[in-house]
C-alpha cells in the first residue's frame, strides 16, 4: 500500500511539472507574438506597410545592378510629345548658354544670333517635331542624379509640361545636345550589346555619381527611327540572358525592359505595347551597332560651335580655358553640317565615296565624312536623318530621293550650315522615287538646284563677318522639271545672284535682306520679282543702306557678264 501511494505522489508531481513547463512555454510565444505585433498597424490600416530604405533595398537585391531610379518616382508624368504650337524649344538664351557668346551678331545683354547660328537653331527645334525623346531621357536622369545642376524645377513626377515654358526650353536644351561636340562624340557607338552591358552592370549602384549615368539610344536598322530611354536597372536571367530595366519617355510611369543576349550577342526591345506592331521592334547585334550609350558628363561641358567663325571659336575657347567658370569649350574640326527635315533620304557623294542612304541601306565610305544618328522618334513613327558632317574644303553633291515615306503633302528641308555661314532649300515636294541633285559649295557661297518636277523651293543664305552679317531669302523662286536654278553670294562686289536655266517659263518670287550690326538688326522685304531662264539678276546687298531705302539690282540678260539694266526696287516693309 504504502509503495503504491508512493509511485502515484511521483506520477502526481510529473503531471503537475509538464502542466507548469508547457504554461511557461506558452506564456513565453504570448509574449513574444504581442511584442511582435505591437510593430505591426491596426488591422483597419490595411495591409502592412514596409520602411521606404528596406523597401528600396529589398527592390535593388532583385537586381544584379541598380542605380535606384523608378519610372514612377523619378520620370516624368508627361509622355515624350513632337510638334505643338504651344511647346516652345531653343531660343538664343539655350543657344548662348550652350555655346557662349559667340553666337551672337550684338554685343550686351540683347543676343541677336548670327544668321548661321539661327539656322541651326531652327534645324534642331525642326527635329524636335518627331519627338523630344533624347532632353527627356536626358533630363530626367540628371534630376535624379545631380538636382543641383537644374535646380528650381521641383520633384520630377510632380512637373506639368503644358504652360511650363522653363521646363520646355531645358528639355530642348538637354535635347539639343546630341547635335554637338563633345556629347555627339562621346556616344558609344562601337560596342557590342555585350560590351554595353559590361559598362552597365559596372557602373549601376545605388547613390552612382553622375558621372556614372548613361542614356541609351536605340535605332531601327540603318539608323533610323532613333529614340532615347534612361536605363536604370540590370535583371540577369540565367543562361546569359539579361533585361535592362529602362525609363522611356513614351510610357510615363511604367516599368520597361530592353533584352540582352550575351551568347547570341543580340539586344531586343518592343518599343510598343501592343506586339502586332512590327516596325515598333528594335532588335540588333554585334554587327548592326544600333545600340549605344552615352555618358552624361560631356552635356555639361560648353559645346563646341561647328558653325561659327574660326577665329571667333578659338577665342572663346581660350577665353572659357581662363575663366573661374570654367567652361571647358573644346576646339573643333571646320566640317559642313547637312541637315535634312522631311519625309526622304540623302546620298552624299564625291566621286566613288558615298554617305548616306542607297536603296534604301546606310552606306559610308566617304572619307572624313562622319554622321550622327538622332534620337527624336516618338515610337516608331519618326525616321530623323542623320546629321552629316563632310570636312570643310572637301567638295560633294547631294541626291535628294523620295521614299516610301515621300508624299505632296510633307515639305523637304535641306540645309547646309558650315563656319560662319548657311545656305539652303526649303519646302521641296519630293515625291516617291524622286531624285534630285544638290550642290552646295563648300565655302558657302552658291548653290544649285535641279529638280526632277517642278518646284518653287525658297532659297537660303547666312553670312557672318567681321563687320555686318546678312541673310537672304529668296521665297517661292519656280522652275520646271529638270531645269536648275543656282545662287551666288559674291561677298567681295557685294551682291547675291541668281539664274534659272533650261525653265521654260518665267520665275516669279519675293526677296527678304537681314543686317545685323553691332547693336541692331534691319530688315528689307521686297515683291514680286521676275526672272527669265537665261538671264542672271544681282541683288547689291552692299549699297542698301537700310531704314526703308531702296535696293538696286541689275540683270544681266543672256548672263554674259555684262550689266544690261540696273533699277532700284522699294521697300514693301516700311
Amino acid at each position: 500500500m504504502r509503495e503504491h501511494k508512493k509511485i502515484s505522489i511521483v506520477r502526481l508531481f510529473n503531471r503537475w511539472f509538464k502542466f507548469l513547463l508547457v504554461s511557461a512555454i506558452s506564456l513565453i510565444i504570448i509574449l513574444v507574438g504581442c511584442q511582435s505585433n505591437s510593430a505591426l498597424p491596426s488591422s483597419n490600416k490595411g495591409a502592412i506597410s514596409l520602411d521606404k530604405t528596406k523597401a528600396t533595398s529589398a527592390t535593388s537585391s532583385a537586381l544584379t545592378a541598380d542605380l535606384g531610379f523608378r519610372p514612377a518616382a523619378n520620370g516624368f508624368s508627361f509622355e515624350n510629345y513632337g510638334k505643338d504650337s504651344s511647346i516652345k524649344n531653343l531660343s538664343p538664351v539655350e543657344m548662348q548658354r550652350m555655346f557662349g557668346n559667340q553666337v551672337c551678331a550684338t554685343s550686351g545683354e540683347n543676343c541677336i544670333l548670327t544668321p548661321p547660328a539661327q539656322q541651326w537653331m531652327e534645324e534642331v527645334n525642326k527635329s524636335m517635331n518627331g519627338g523630344h525623346c533624347e532632353g527627356m531621357a536626358a533630363l530626367s536622369m540628371i534630376l535624379y542624379a545631380d538636382k543641383d545642376k537644374v535646380s528650381g524645377f521641383g520633384n520630377t513626377p510632380d512637373l506639368a509640361l503644358q504652360g511650363n515654358e522653363k521646363l520646355q526650353r531645358e528639355i530642348a536644351y538637354w535635347f539639343a545636345t546630341q547635335y554637338a561636340q563633345p556629347t555627339a562624340k562621346s556616344e558609344i557607338k562601337d560596342k557590342t550589346p555585350s560590351e554595353l552591358l559590361d559598362i552597365l552592370l559596372s557602373t549601376m549602384k545605388l547613390n552612382a555619381r553622375i558621372d556614372e549615368t548613361y542614356t541609351m539610344g536605340i535605332y531601327q536598322a540603318g539608323f533610323k527611327g532613333g529614340h532615347a530611354i534612361t536605363p536604370y536597372g540590370v535583371e540577369d536571367l540565367g543562361d546569359g540572358k539579361y533585361t535592362v530595366l529602362v525609363y522611356d519617355n513614351n510610357y510615363p510611369k511604367i516599368e520597361r525592359k530592353l533584352e540582352i543576349d550575351r551568347n547570341a550577342n543580340t539586344w531586343k526591345y518592343n518599343a510598343s505595347t501592343n506586339p502586332d506592331e512590327p516596325e515598333s521592334t528594335y532588335i540588333g547585334d554585334a554587327e548592326t551597332k544600333t545600340l549605344t550609350l552615352t555618358p552624361t558628363p560631356p552635356r555639361y561641358e560648353r559645346q563646341a560651335c561647328s558653325f561659327c567663325d574660326q577665329e571667333d571659336q578659338s577665342k572663346e575657347t581660350a577665353a572659357d580655358k581662363t575663366s573661374a567658370t570654367k567652361g571647358n569649350a573644346i576646339a573643333t574640326e571646320a566640317f559642313n553640317q547637312i541637315f535634312l527635315e522631311g519625309d526622304a533620304d540623302l546620298l552624299i557623294t564625291n566621286g566613288n565615296q558615298k554617305i548616306g542612304y542607297e536603296n534604301g541601306k546606310f552606306v559610308n565610305n566617304f572619307s572624313g565624312a562622319t554622321f550622327i544618328p538622332i534620337r527624336s522618334s516618338d515610337l516608331w513613327k519618326d525616321d530623323e536623318e542623320p546629321l552629316y558632317n563632310i570636312p570643310v574644303g572637301v567638295p560633294f553633291t547631294i541626291n535628294l530621293q523620295g521614299n516610301s515615306k515621300s508624299n505632296e503633302k510633307e515639305l523637304t528641308d535641306v540645309a547646309m550650315i558650315g563656319p560662319g555661314y548657311d545656305l539652303g532649300l526649303e519646302g521641296i515636294k519630293v515625291l516617291e522615287g524622286q531624285r534630285d541633285t544638290i550642290k552646295f559649295d563648300t565655302s558657302g557661297r552658291s548653290l544649285s538646284y535641279k529638280p526632277s518636277n517642278p518646284e518653287a523651293p525658297n532659297i537660303l543664305f547666312g553670312l557672318s563677318t567681321k563687320n555686318d552679317d546678312y541673310e537672304f531669302e529668296l521665297d517661292g523662286v519656280e522652275i520646271d522639271a529638270s531645269g536648275t536654278i543656282s545662287a551666288n553670294l559674291d561677298t567681295l562686289k557685294g551682291r547675291l545672284g541668281i539664274k534659272i536655266s533650261d525653265s521654260g517659263k518665267e520665275a516669279k518670287f519675293n526677296l527678304m535682306i537681314g543686317r545685323i550690326d553691332d547693336k541692331t538688326e534691319q530688315k528689307f522685304e521686297g515683291e514680286d520679282l521676275t526672272l527669265v531662264s537665261g538671264d542672271t539678276l544681282y541683288l547689291d546687298y552692299a549699297k542698301w543702306t537700310g531704314n526703308g531705302a531702296k535696293l538696286t539690282i541689275e540683270l544681266d540678260k543672256g548672263s554674259d557678264g555684262t550689266i544690261d539694266d540696273t533699277t532700284t526696287l522699294e521697300d514693301k516693309k516700311k
